[in-house]
This record gives C-alpha cells, sequence and structure tokens, in this order.
C-alpha cells in the first residue's frame, strides 16, 4: 500500500494505518452522539430515559447482526478471537467477578475505557489519573510473572469447567444449542444471531428517548457497524497479510489475529511500550486505542466542546485512581470491557461475553447506587 507522505508500506504497517483511520471516525461518533454504556445505566436510574441505553443495545444488534451475516458468507471467522471469545473453557467465576469490578469502577472514575480516552480527547485531564489506574493494573496481570496466575487463575481454573468435556469445542450459543438439538453449528449461529439481532432492535425502537434523539440512531448503528469492520480490518484479507508478514519476520508483531475494539489491555500495551520502545510490540489494539483519542481531539476542538477540566479535590482524585485500577483488574480477568465483551464479545454469541455484560451492567447500576453524589453533575443528552 502506497500512501502520500508515507511512501510504501508494508502488511503490518498497512493493517495499523487502516485500522487507525477508522478508529480516528470511532472516535468522532462517539464522541459526537455521546455514546456510553455508564451514561446510559445513569440516564434510566437519573431520570427513567432510556435513549442512551438503547443506543448501546442497538450498536450490540448491529454486530451480532453484521458478525452473523459476514461468517454465513465466510468473510471472516470468530472462532479464534484475540481475546478467544469462543474458547472451551468457559471461566464463569471471572466473566462474573471481572464485569462486577469493572461495572463499580467505572462509576468511580466516571467511565469506562472507551469513555475515558474519549474525555480526555475533550480536554478532561481527570482522566489521566483513571487511565494509568487502568493500564497500571493492566500491566500488573498481564506482564508482571505468576501474579495473574497466582491471584486470579489460581481459584478461577479449578471453577471452570471445559465444554470440550461435554461434547461443546465451543461457547458460543450456536455451539451449545446446536449441540443439544442436533443442528449443525453454523445454521444455528445464523438462526440465534438473526432472531437475537432483530429482537433487541425491535426492543430497541419501542423506546420514545430513544427515537427522538437522532445520534442515538447515528451513534448505535455507526458503533456497531465499526466494531464488525474492525473484525473485517483484522481478520479480512488485509488482516491475513499482516500475520502472514508477523509469522515470517525475525520479530513476530505481537497481538495479531482477528480482533475488534477492546480498550483496557491497549492501555497496559502503552505504558509497557513506553518502558519497552520496540516497534513489533506495538498492537492492533493499541494503535486502535490512539485513533479513538485522535477522532475525539479533533471533533472537541471542530464543535468547541475542547474544555480543560481538572479535579475538585484529592479525594475526587483518588476514587478516579481506585476505580481506574478496579476497571484495569476487571477487564482483564473478564477479558474485556463495554466494547471488548459487551458489544464485540457478544457479536460472537459467546455465552462468556453475554455473562460478562450482565455483571458488568449490574455492577454499574450498584456503583451509582453506592454513590449519592453520582447524579449532581449528570445530564442527560436532549433530544432533537
Amino acid at each position: 500500500m502506497t500512501v502520500p507522505f508515507l511512501g510504501e508500506l508494508g502488511e503490518i504497517e498497512a493493517l495499523f494505518f487502516v485500522i487507525f483511520l477508522v478508529s480516528i471516525v470511532f472516535g468522532i461518533v462517539a464522541r459526537k452522539t455521546d455514546f456510553c454504556p455508564l451514561g446510559g445505566i445513569a440516564d434510566v436510574v437519573h431520570s427513567g430515559n432510556t435513549g442512551r441505553l438503547s443506543m448501546y443495545f442497538f450498536a450490540i444488534a448491529t454486530a451480532v447482526l453484521g458478525v452473523t451475516i459476514f461468517e454465513a458468507l465466510e468473510i471472516i471467522s470468530a472462532d479464534s478471537t484475540r481475546p478467544p471469545y469462543r474458547m472451551s473453557q468457559f471461566r464463569w467465576p471471572a466473566y462474573l467477578v471481572g464485569g462486577a469490578f469493572f461495572g463499580i469502577g467505572m462509576t468511580l472514575c466516571r467511565g469506562c475505557g472507551m469513555k475515558s480516552i474519549l474525555n480526555l480527547g475533550g480536554g478532561n485531564l481527570k482522566t489521566i489519573v483513571a487511565i494509568l489506574g487502568m493500564g497500571g493494573a493492566a500491566v500488573l496481570m498481564l506482564y508482571v510473572e505468576g501474579f495473574f496466575n497466582d491471584y486470579f487463575l489460581s481459584w478461577v481454573l479449578p471453577a471452570s469447567p471445559n465444554l470440550g468435556d461435554y461434547g461443546f469445542e465451543m461457547q458460543d450459543l450456536g455451539t451449545i444449542i446446536g449441540g443439544f438439538i442436533g443442528v449443525e453449528t453454523s445454521a444455528m449461529r445464523i438462526v440465534i444471531g438473526l432472531v437475537l439481532s432483530l429482537s433487541i432492535m425491535g426492543l430497541v425502537f419501542k423506546s420514545k428517548d430513544f427515537v427522538a434523539r437522532r445520534d442515538n440512531w447515528i451513534g448505535g448503528f455507526m458503533i456497531g457497524a465499526l466494531i464488525v469492520g474492525a473484525f473485517y480490518i483484522s481478520g479480512g484479507p488485509l488482516g491475513e497479510l499482516a500475520n502472514e508478514a508477523s509469522d515470517f519476520s525475525d520479530n513476530p508483531q505481537y497481538g495479531m489475529g482477528t480482533q475488534s475494539y477492546t480498550f483496557i489491555r491497549p492501555m497496559g500495551d502503552l505504558l509497557y511500550i513506553a518502558s519497552n520502545p520496540e516497534w513489533y510490540i506495538v498492537t492492533f489494539g493499541l494503535v486502535a486505542f490512539l485513533g479513538v483519542g485522535t477522532g475525539s481531539v479533533l471533533i472537541s476542538v471542530l464543535t468547541r466542546r475542547f474544555r480543560i477540566v481538572w479535579f475538585n479535590s484529592i479525594g475526587e482524585a483518588l476514587r478516579y485512581a481506585v476505580g481506574g485500577v478496579m476497571v484495569g483488574i476487571g477487564g482483564i480477568l473478564g477479558m474485556g470491557c463495554t466494547l471488548g465483551q459487551g458489544i464485540a464479545g457478544t457479536s460472537t454469541l459467546s455465552l462468556g461475553s453475554f455473562l460478562d455484560l450482565f455483571a458488568l451492567m449490574l455492577g454499574a447500576y450498584i456503583g451509582i447506587r453506592m454513590q449519592k453524589k453520582f447524579m449532581h453533575d449528570h445530564v442527560v443528552p436532549s433530544a432533537d
């Protein structure tokens, strides 16, 4: 691929360049439409407004439909993703504990990984503390030898059944339900994907708050489509060429494979790379993360929404730090975030992703209820 001002790009560089550009669009759309899962839950608790939460579920439905169609047409395969959403080992304790930890944590620091980078792009410097907490926890979980195994996998793995022992090669709903009723997995995935996505869309469009605000439509559809797009970029022809180039390289590129947006591990990768500046450590997820941040900066400046914000007290700073650490631990333990598990994971019909999403939302609800001051500065986006 030849790019003006950059010249000829290799396969890996081309992959990173494309996902960076697409992620700029992601950041612009998410920032412009106020796409925020935590905000959606808070809207419901605060005023009963279901618009933004419906936007989030519209994104899930769009992603489920997109991945279902792409797999049916054999454009991509979600059987071997990064992280392994459909793996046969069903780590239910990790999904429940990680999801709940993540959900409560993001209420403390006022946002998940995606929202934190979007807010930083809008000038909210508070999120630097949250991002450092998320990234630091991710580094501890991923790169400090023995920590994750000794303190987490030591109790998760003994309680986690391998579904392969029960005749199920993977944990997606198509494999499990198809195995029970004797229907081929690929056909079952199509049926479940279509029924689930269309059912969610039907419920979403019953929300008057969702329908009344045009940005809800745009944000939900675009974020869901971009989730599918990232799977295609990383797992389609361009991704295959990049993977092949990496395999034949003296230093194979970290983090290659079919994947979509997730925001916690890339924060850990960013901090790790800061102390180990090597090109081969740069990952698809990290480039996507930086692209989203760039998009947020651009749209914030263009719409004059860029405002420098800092802490009002040391207590507030500590709350952001604690929340960031909780989000980082929960995101790695549960293998994803509001995007990584909540949309990308559920689009593969992974049972664990749905369980993690449930725990995450429950944790967020509990976290909001625990904090009396949470709603003091909360604003529900107005309808068009």
